[in-house]
């Protein structure tokens, strides 16, 4: 991104900022006599024991509410929950959500689903998730930019089913809400030091004070991590797939009236995946690749997801950037209610290496794609006061973004042995030499395709939500809510050659076009339009001050987007224009969801005891997904194909039936099918073009999930307590591709993990002991199943069994 485009986002951010300060300020003497609601509530406790029965309050209708008697399926992971189990990123939080799913072989490629909704495989750099997530109230434009570890976390919140009335477009699965500590008008500090096998090495350190006394608080936090890889390589004796991250937060709040808080945050974050790489786990198809490595002297390694060997030459790495700063404005207008505003500006780069080949050939030595994201948003709200008979929020919002990607591939001294001529006719043999006997190696190697592809996108929406109690006692609410969204998409893409030391033709370069990935040769120039409606209606009840029950329906939308690669006469991938025929296009049109859903919230035993129970039924049309066209998925796009249908049950269980001892735990069954996909990508071990596989499993959608934890607290001195924790998480069967391939079929797992530690003087000084993955169980995180051009299964092994140690303090 030029230095202007950015700069004039800047100007924006900050002038937008300046603007929501001045307007708020100028009316602030009106209300100075009643104190601020929210806007300076103090931050969540860094309590080292479990937490106590009592309110669990949440953010998910933009205001503090009691989790117990909200309509909508919350999952709240608690600050005691994060710290004692050291929860710091998607991965981990996905064994502490129903129905939730998570998609990541590196920073960039993350996606999240929620009951079956939201994973779209890997080809997505076009198109937005379905999962929105905001941290400190400020949304994510791409899901990557939250690959990373989190740091002095307040909570995380997980909203299931569409949330676009409040929180807008992409939220059609639902959404997740990351809530940092805030300042603190007390002083206190915090630190951590975790030492583990793979030499882990961790530190986690925050402070926290005032600057001026009951006016201006900072807080300061920061955390390093790394971790050695856990795979093998035979080609040079390292370790593959190690995985370091660094990070610095700054705050400021400042509080100078009782009704008007300022909190200002900053964020920079690295990471890097060293050598993420999958392992071949098996070979369909001998004549393939196996056999020219074979004739060529060389030998295809397999290996399993226990031996984790790989046999790569080329180094692979994958690494992000983060830097983000907001501002939040909180004003309380008395009886008028609450103004908010929230700023943000957020930058996000990813630059990724991949050995594309995964061999120890010299085949694929430049191949990556990277992402620059630049991000504008403003939000602005206002809600009336609580516990009236209308409670209402009503805002607007606007967000600029330009996300760029870089793409690049370049052809090494033995692309040859890996790739099959692809034209007999462009690339026949040289005095009797063939491709495969390296007749075109000298002109070949150094050949170097590059593109460029910049998206912008520009969004504006207003929404409202209106909550009418018509009896007394505010026992009955029923719940009405709009957004109206406009956006502007555009798209600009350039793939060309950029290297030809070997002087080919062009009709050769337009033959090896296809065979580079996300460089390929072609120009696009295209925009549209969308415009989409979302909202909700629902009915709430409470039996009883325990007992609450709701039903709602709820539409959500997801914005349409673009295919990344020229669907258009300039690329000249024949099965391009093929596709084109059968009606490909460069845009995909946007997702609508819409959901039916009921549950119970309750409290039983002076609320010793906490029961959740939701059942829900979601229908998306018009589901973006990867298809594919020629046998065996000879070129991929994206497109609509119908749409999909998630039914299910989700019930959550939290206990503290004697002192000290807390247990919580869910059980979802999730019933997510393709109700309409009869022209899908066939897996490659089909010979027919395509594939009808509606009424099957969804991708990414395991249909039970389930996890439990029991943690045991007891006092062995007045000043020493002892705790221990088990959890073991569990999730069925699952495809890991799109196209439901066979060999990407995973079987179902469960996890365990125990900790014990020591709390000492006072809880201030904590050290403990953990183990996860306990019994060392086999599994998969992702599965790629078979590639035709290969002839290779391939995949992501879990993590082994991993033990450490870790020492707390705060005070």
């Amino acid at each position: 991104m030029s230095s202007a485009p950015a700069g004039r986002m800047l100007a924006k951010s900050i002038g937008a900022f300046l603007l929501s300060t001045s307007l708020l300020a100028t009316i602030a003497p009106a209300h100075a006599a009643a104190p601020a609601e929210e806007a300076v509530a103090a931050p969540a406790p860094e309590a080292e024991e479990p937490a106590e029965q009592g309110e669990i309050m949440i953010l998910a209708r933009k205001r503090s509410e009691n989790a117990q008697q909200v309509p909508i399926p919350v999952t709240v992971i608690s600050p005691v929950e994060l710290t004692r189990q050291n929860l710091v990123n998607f991965t981990n939080f996905q064994t502490k959500f129903p129905s939730f799913s998570v998609f990541l072989t590196n920073p960039k490629q993350l996606n999240l689903g929620i009951r079956g909704i939201g994973n779209n495989g890997f080809n997505t750099d076009g198109i937005d998730g379905s999962v929105g997530i905001f941290v400190d109230g400020v949304y994510t434009g791409r899901q990557g930019m939250v690959s990373n570890d989190f740091n002095d976390i307040a909570d995380v919140e997980l909203l299931r089913g569409p949330q676009g009335t409040l929180f807008g477009k992409n939220t059609t699965a639902g959404a997740v809400l990351i809530n940092t500590l805030k300042p603190s008008f007390e002083w206190g500090a915090s630190g951590e030091a975790t030492y583990g096998n793979f030499d882990f090495r961790e530190v986690k350190g925050s402070v926290t004070g005032p600057l001026i006394a009951d006016k201006l608080a900072i807080r300061i936090s920061g955390f390093y991590s790394k971790r050695d890889g856990t795979y093998t390589n035979l080609f040079n004796g390292g370790d593959q797939n190690g995985r370091q991250g660094s990070g610095i937060r700054g705050q400021l709040l400042a509080t100078p009236t009782d009704d008007l808080s300022i909190r200002l945050i900053y964020t920079h974050g690295r990471q890097s995946f060293p050598t993420i790489s999958p392992v071949i786990l098996s070979i369909y198809n001998p004549a393939a690749l196996q056999a020219r490595m074979a004739a060529a002297g060389f030998t295809l390694l397999t290996s399993n997801a226990k031996d984790r060997f790989v046999n790569i030459d080329s180094t692979l790495n994958a690494q992000t950037k983060t830097d983000s700063g907001s501002g939040e404005i909180n004003y309380h207008l008395g009886a008028l209610g609450d103004l908010t505003s929230i700023t943000a500006y957020n930058t996000w780069s990813c630059f990724t290496n991949n050995d594309n080949d995964f061999t120890q050939l010299d085949a694929i030595n430049d191949y990556g794609s990277c992402n620059k994201e630049h991000q504008f948003s403003q939000e602005l709200r206002w809600a009336t006061p609580k516990d009236e008979p209308f409670e209402a929020t009503f805002g607007g919002f606007l967000s600029r973004q330009r996300l760029q990607v870089d793409s690049r591939f370049r052809f090494g001294r033995q692309y040859n042995i890996f790739a099959a001529n692809p034209s007999a006719t462009l690339f026949p043999a040289i005095a009797g030499v063939s491709w495969a006997n390296g007749a075109y190696v000298n002109r070949l190697v150094g050949t170097k395709f590059q593109s460029q592809a910049v998206f912008h996108t520009d969004t504006d929406a207003l929404f409202g939500n209106v909550s009418w109690h018509p009896d007394a006692d505010r026992r009955l609410s029923i719940d009405l809510g709009l957004r109206y969204t406009w956006e502007d998409r555009t798209q600009i893409y350039n793939g060309s050659v950029v290297a030809n030391p070997g002087a080919l033709s062009q009709a050769q370069l337009n033959a090896l076009s296809p065979s580079t990935a996300n460089s390929q040769i072609g120009i696009v120039d295209a925009g549209l339009k969308d415009r989409s409606l979302s909202g909700e209606a629902g009915v709430s009840y409470k039996v009883t001050p325990d007992i609450f029950v709701y039903g709602k329906y709820a539409r959500g939308n997801k914005s349409a987007g673009f295919n990344l690669l020229a669907y258009n006469s300039s690329n000249p991938d024949t099965n391009v224009g093929s596709a084109i025929s059968l009606g490909a296009q460069q845009t995909v049109k946007g997702e609508t969801a819409d959901n039916f859903e009921a549950g119970i919230k309750a409290s039983f035993f002076d609320r010793k005891v906490t029961f959740n129970l939701t059942a829900f039924h979601t229908k998306v049309k018009d589901y973006q997904a990867n298809q594919s066209l020629g046998a065996g998925a000879a070129v991929r796009f994206l497109a609509n194909v119908g749409s999909l249908t998630s039914r299910g049950v989700e019930a959550e269980v939290e206990t503290w039936l004697a002192p000290g001892l807390h247990t919580k735990g869910f059980i979802a069954y999730d019933k997510a099918t393709y109700s309409s996909f009869r022209n899908s990508a066939c897996p490659a071990q089909s010979t027919v073009l395509t594939c009808d596989i509606t009424g099957r499993q969804v991708a990414w959608a395991p249909k039970w999930t389930a996890d439990f934890t029991v943690d045991y607290t007891h006092a062995i001195t007045d000043t020493v307590k002892g705790y221990g924790l088990f959890d073991v998480n569990w999730r069925t069967k699952q495809n890991y591709t799109i196209t439901l391939d066979p060999a990407a079929e995973g079987k179902g797992y469960a996890l365990a993990s125990i900790r014990a530690g020591v709390l000492l003087m006072d809880d201030k000084v904590e050290l403990q002991g953990w183990v996860e993955n306990l019994f060392d169980k086999v599994y998969y995180i992702n599965l790629l199943g078979l590639t035709r051009a290969t002839g290779v299964i391939q995949g992501y092994p879990g993590n082994p069994r991993t033990y450490g140690a870790t020492m707390r303090f705060h005070f």
